[in-house]
């Protein structure tokens, strides 16, 4: 069952029960009220009648021996007047004889002739006088005055679940559009949802999808980056060796040893992206690095320096005492290595490339950020940027190493930024949450 028709299920019989509920509470009261009405209209009569005779005593002074017949207009209404010695001195035309004569003061209910009356005595100066009305005729009184109330109540009742049908038919609108919108999208299309107007509860729900695409599409911009950086690590060395053992088998003596010992190295570059590829994939699954201590970023920098072709061209600067970072300490000291790798990859022999660490407050939380700096023209910026194009995404980098480091930064709730600086080279800023 869909949304809008459980609501509408829900909403309608909530509706319908209260409405018969009070329908039923109504009816009764009306039904009370009613009776009550047509008892004080007895009680009416028979009290104009005593008035009537109290204003001619001298016409009931004397016995007749035959009583007075009226004929009223309806034949649903009766009344008597009797002695106290129970001799009739007038009656109507309807029942007649004994029927009447036996009545108590007050009300009361009988049978005469097989038909229900309701009567009312009075008792008043010797006489008694009592009117009465047929049941039937007062149910039908009954019924009628409830049926003028049940007929617009029925109409009101359909309207309202009229009404409601339309509200919520519109209500649910922007969810049935953003549903089509849903159906009809693509696999492909990631683009931001736009339904017009969204309606406050929907907002959260579309700013949640656009998100998610956002994210889908950042993940599958970086898995395009990553095959394609994958490709190129594994074909450039598999390339020299292949071009290297083909110099080998012509050539003999030192030559000979020579192509081999590039063919070794190449085959080093190999195990390096294997090994890098393994890192990535231990880093998606995150079951290795649930417990951990808290990382000195100095020694980190430290163990990243050593043995690494160039480090001598690292200048560090370390604004402050030595900070801690909520990050394992092997992948701190991978994401250095890899991004000072990049740096002195990436510009001059004769430029130096700078190591800038500081901690910042960011959204309320301490933040370390660890600047690499390089100088001269990094190739990034070239095949990316035209030259006035001052800011530089971490998805325009270069090899798996800087994949690795985005990674790390995602996984631990930091972030991987780049963006040209004056030397004509990039600054590629990597901030993790600190530890106080």
């Amino acid at each position: 069952m869909s949304l809008r028709s459980r609501l509408l299920a829900m909403l309608s019989l909530s509706l319908i029960v209260l409405w018969l509920t009070v329908a039923i509470l109504m009816y009764l009261h009306l039904g009370n009220k009613v009776s009550e009405t047509l008892d004080q209209r007895l009680a009416a009569s028979a009290n104009m009648v005593a008035g009537l005779i109290a204003q001619q005593p001298g016409s009931f002074s004397q016995s007749f021996r035959e009583p007075l017949l009226m004929s009223p207009i309806s034949e649903g209404v009766a009344c008597q007047v009797r002695s106290a010695t129970g001799q009739i001195l007038m009656q109507t035309a309807g029942p007649r004889g004994t029927s009447l004569s036996d009545a108590k003061p007050g009300f009361t209910t009988r049978s005469v002739s097989g038909e229900e009356w309701r009567l009312y005595t009075l008792e008043q100066d010797g006489l008694l006088i009592t009117t009465a009305d047929r049941g039937t005729e007062r149910r039908q009184l009954e019924n009628g005055i409830i049926l003028v109330m049940i007929v617009p109540f029925s109409l009101a009742l359909l309207g309202s679940l009229v009404v409601l049908w339309w509200g919520v038919r519109r209500g649910l609108e922007p969810l049935q559009k953003l549903y089509r919108e849903l159906q009809l999208r693509e696999p492909s299309n990631l683009k931001s949802l736009s339904i017009g107007n969204a309606p406050a509860e929907l907002k959260p729900i579309v700013n949640t999808l656009n998100s998610l695409f956002a994210r889908v599409e950042r993940t599958v911009i970086r898995e395009q980056r990553f095959a394609s950086n994958t490709a190129h690590e594994f074909r450039t060395p598999l390339t020299g060796i292949k071009t290297h053992l083909q110099v080998a088998r012509r050539i003999d003596g030192e030559q000979q040893q020579l192509a081999l010992a590039r063919a070794e190295t190449g085959v080093q570059r190999l195990q390096n992206v294997a090994e890098q590829l393994l890192m990535l994939a231990r880093l998606e699954s995150r079951d290795d690095w649930r417990e951990f201590e808290p990382c000195s970023v100095s020694i980190a920098i430290r163990e990243a320096l050593v043995d690494m072709p160039g480090g001598e061209r690292v200048k560090q600067n370390l604004e402050t005492e030595d900070v801690l970072a909520s990050t394992p300490h092997p992948l701190v000291v991978i994401a250095v290595r890899n991004l000072l790798e990049n740096a002195l990859k990436f510009s001059s022999h004769d430029q130096p490339v700078e190591l800038k660490v500081s901690c910042q407050l960011s959204n309320h939380q301490d933040m370390v950020k660890l600047v690499i700096r390089d100088g001269g023209h990094s190739p990034s910026v070239s095949e990316h940027g035209n030259g006035q194009q001052n800011s530089q995404s971490p998805e325009q980098g270069h090899g798996l190493g800087l994949t690795i480091v985005e990674s790390i930064a995602e996984q631990f709730n930091g972030r991987l930024h780049a963006e040209r600086n004056t030397r004509g080279g990039m600054d590629w800023e990597l901030a993790l949450p600190g530890v106080l």
